[in-house]
């Protein structure tokens, strides 16, 4: 079963054919160039505890849900069984046409790792690049990079939100085949999000998983449940490519895992306005973003354009990359970590 179309034509997916590094720089980029971003923001978390039983005593032992590491000049938290999460900011150190190299020791020489991106308008509160481009992730050999689909050539300052799953989490990677696809999405089939109306999946694609494949979805992408399963699309409805990749994190809902809503009263121009305690008033929070377009199954509206998130500051918002205002009843799946 499928989702109700507002439309009876599917688009044509034109799907491109050559490698993600040989970028055309058309990219147009807009942003008021009054600050530069950082490369690395570190998040604070708070402890809770454990009861420990020896013999017989019983105690309550404080157990971090994160802890602090620090790799070369990257300071990042990583919380006990989610991941590492960072923010990464391309220069012209790191850019190669369409694309910016992630140098992370979790990352380098590991084809299989699972990457998840949401673009970061100012980590921190400062910066203010656009990257108006549908976007991924690939491994070239050594390392992996986000680029973007369309080949545009990646814009300097363009800061991206990174998160790297410890291994056990409910991270995976979904690929589009003959047998999942229907039309514009590609169904998951996985015990985490069948028959769960409810489930958060955020999705970042994948252009080459495990280093092998080359297909790209140059498309908004969103998630959507069909009554027993959750699946990725095309937000303009093309054609899902057979092929296309996309890594799936399933975390579970809760404070930090939840559905975000645009309503008239949240709404303001492009973006939508998160009020969350763990966002509000944290320039440095990271917030992971995936469009869902049925929350709980509820629910039919489409964002057809880029997003990303930006700090207003004392809020956090998602926004469309492209300006185009906010429609009323976006939803969204967002995680904090």
């Amino acid at each position: 079963m499928r989702r109700f179309f507002l439309f009876v034509t599917v688009i044509s997916l034109v799907i491109a054919t050559s490698c993600g590094t040989s970028a055309t720089p058309t990219v147009s980029v807009t942003p008021t160039p009054t600050a530069s971003a950082t490369n690395v923001s570190a998040r604070t978390s708070t402890p809770t505890a454990t009861t420990t039983t020896v013999g017989n005593v019983t105690a309550t032992v404080p157990l971090p849900t994160a802890t602090t590491t620090t790799v070369g000049n990257v300071t990042a938290t990583v919380p006990l069984g989610l991941g590492v999460q960072f923010v990464h900011t391309a220069t012209l150190a790191n850019i190669l046409g369409d694309s910016t190299y992630i140098n992370n020791p979790l990352t380098n020489n590991n084809p299989n790792a699972i990457v998840f991106v949401t673009p970061n308008w100012n980590p921190g509160g400062v910066g203010n690049t656009y990257d108006n481009h549908p976007i991924g992730v690939w491994y070239d050999g050594s390392k992996w990079a986000i680029f973007n689909q369309d080949l545009a050539a990646m814009p300097v300052g363009a800061a991206f939100n990174v998160l790297i799953p410890t291994t056990g989490t409910a991270a995976f990677v979904q690929t589009a085949t003959l047998a999942n696809i229907l039309g514009d999405s590609t169904y998951i089939n996985n015990p985490l999000t069948n028959n769960n109306p409810n489930a958060i999946v955020l999705v970042t694609p994948n252009w080459n998983p495990g280093g092998v494949g080359n297909t790209y979805d140059d498309h908004s992408i969103g998630v959507w449940y069909d009554g027993s399963k959750w699946a990725i699309f095309n937000q303009d409805m093309a054609d899902m490519p057979v092929g296309a990749a996309f890594n799936v994190l399933i975390p579970t809902a809760g404070a930090a895992a939840f559905v975000h809503t645009a309503t008239l009263a949240n709404i303001l121009g492009d973006s939508t306005y998160i009020n969350n305690p763990l966002t509000n008033n944290n320039p440095n929070a990271i917030v992971f973003v995936t469009p869902n377009w049925n929350p709980g199954g509820v629910g039919n509206t489409y964002d057809d354009h880029p997003i990303g998130v930006w700090y207003d500051g004392s809020k956090w918002a998602i926004f469309n990359q492209d300006i185009a205002a906010m429609p009323a009843d976006a939803s969204f799946n967002v995680l904090i970590p």
